[in-house]
């Protein structure tokens, strides 16, 4: 079992500031993925996804653009 309690303190003692802004700066922030990130970090990756997750992050970074598009006009189809 992996103990996310004690990433989350090592990380935060490190950087002095909350987990949740030392992932947002670099996994949002800064663009960078989930492996790089963790690397970063000094965590698995599993441990770094398990914060964006619980965080909600992925919703700050991708915004709109994960969502499908149902309002695309095609020739015999106009906007609606």
């Amino acid at each position: 079992m992996v103990d996310y309690e004690s990433y989350k303190e090592k990380v935060e003692k490190r950087h002095n500031k909350a987990l949740v802004e030392v992932i947002k700066d670099l996994y949002v922030n800064e663009d960078l993925g989930p492996s790089v990130s963790a690397k970063q970090l000094g965590m698995p990756r599993q441990a770094f996804l398990h914060f964006v997750q619980h965080y909600d992050l992925k919703k700050l970074k991708f915004g709109e653009s994960e969502k499908p598009n149902n309002s695309i006009e095609t020739p015999d189809q106009p906007i609606t």
